[in-house]
């Protein structure tokens, strides 16, 4: 699909605007379960979809992880925190970016919530090496004024897949696997 073809699609879903409040909760809930249950489970996560949504409720399930249970939470809390932020126009910044880490991992890891990785990391499977650990802030701080100075002159879309790309690429944090 091209950029072209996104932004009139986005134009029609505008032209139907306002949408009814109910629908935009649904459409929000749903979209929140959602990427919340595909994230956790790319990392390894074993709740299922419909786990996913009760743990969302507050209900707990039998036979899961209690680390299974905030990875749920976590990543739905830091997705509403970014909407926060969204709501706020506030500037991405790198004390934002560590406080989505630190939800995310809040209960989970704590040692290692919101700190740059410090330890040198390879990714499985992948011929890209990350840089030093001591290459990490100086890295990142570049990122983000790139994003801020350079990156809005892309479509928006190619913008945050270039923004996630890079970040993927310097990957800044550690993920302990206890």
């Amino acid at each position: 699909m091209t950029f072209i073809e996104l932004d009139t699609l986005k134009a029609k879903l505008d032209a139907l605007r306002p949408l009814p409040q109910a629908a935009l909760r649904n459409l929000h809930d749903e979209l929140v379960l959602r990427w919340t249950y595909h994230s956790n489970a790319i990392e390894g996560n074993t709740l299922t979809l419909m786990e996913t949504k009760v743990v969302l409720e507050g209900i707990t399930v039998g036979g899961k992880l209690m680390r299974e249970h905030f990875e749920a939470i976590n990543h739905r809390d830091a997705i509403l925190y970014v909407e926060e932020i969204i709501s706020r126009s506030e500037a991405l910044s790198e004390w934002q970016i560590r406080n989505l880490h630190r939800l995310v991992l809040k209960q989970i890891d704590d040692d290692n919530a919101g700190r740059y990785r410090q330890l040198n990391v390879t990714i499985a499977g992948a011929r890209h090496v990350p840089p030093d650990m001591l290459q990490v802030p100086e890295q990142m701080t570049a990122l983000l004024h790139w994003y801020d100075a350079e990156a809005t002159k892309l479509h928006p879309v190619e913008r945050a897949a270039k923004l996630h790309l890079d970040f993927v690429k310097i990957h800044p944090f550690w993920k302990s696997s206890t």
